[in-house]
């Protein structure tokens, strides 16, 4: 019983630095926030840190790492469905835009529909700017897969004489359209209200984005 009462304490003290480490390195940065402060800000003991995480870079490091697990659940649907179809789909220019329409819709509900920390984006913004050490687990863990995909759409959609420079520059502005729309959600928000999740409303913004994806795929 005691034994189960000191690991609730110690998952919450863990939980609170992660979440103050997350919400101070998002806005002050790494280098610029101490280990006390976090600590004080998560109304633990300094000591603690050491403890949980053996220091601040042991700290930034499980912050990442619970960042690239939800960047996995954002990212992974719209993989998952070109991954499943893309094959079926060469030479077949209604299948590639419905797999296009699925791809974004599978996306955009998991990057607007699902409740994240508002200093994610804060602090993923922060590494795409002023990269750490941590940037490349996010690369090679969340953001290649997610490039890799797209640009199989593109080839795909393109055929196989297809420019290569004219692939990547399609596959980034594919990548900026839809991270852009989960990225300003509150502007959204504050234009249309809470409808913009109502299934109508949302099924127009899919149906939109769709449109433009597939105006960048020449299909």
């Amino acid at each position: 019983m005691a034994q189960e009462r000191d690991n609730r304490a110690g998952d919450a003290t863990r939980k609170r630095l992660m979440d103050e480490g997350l919400r101070l390195f998002a806005t002050v940065g790494y280098n610029a926030v101490s280990t006390r402060e976090i600590a004080q800000a998560a109304g633990v003991n300094h000591a603690a840190i050491g403890f949980h995480f053996k220091g601040k870079q042991g700290l930034y490091a499980a912050v990442i790492e619970d960042m690239v697990e939800k960047l996995h659940g954002i990212c992974d649907p719209l993989v998952s469905a070109i991954d499943r179809n893309i094959e079926a789909c060469a030479g077949d220019r209604e299948r590639l835009r419905q797999l296009t329409r699925e791809a974004v819709g599978e996306y955009l509900a998991a990057s607007m529909r699902t409740e994240r920390s508002r200093w994610l984006g804060v602090l993923l913004q922060r590494e795409y700017v002023d990269p750490s050490d941590a940037f490349e687990s996010i690369y090679k863990e969340v953001v290649e897969p997610l490039l890799a995909a797209i640009e199989r759409l593109v080839q795909v959609a393109a055929g196989p004489s297809a420019d290569g420079q004219r692939v990547v520059v399609r596959v980034y502005c594919i990548i900026s359209q839809l991270t852009n729309m989960g990225r300003d959600r509150a502007i959204l928000r504050r234009r249309f209200g809470p409808e913009i999740y109502e299934p109508e409303m949302f099924a127009t913004l899919v149906s939109v984005v769709t449109e433009g994806v597939c105006g960048i795929l020449g299909i």
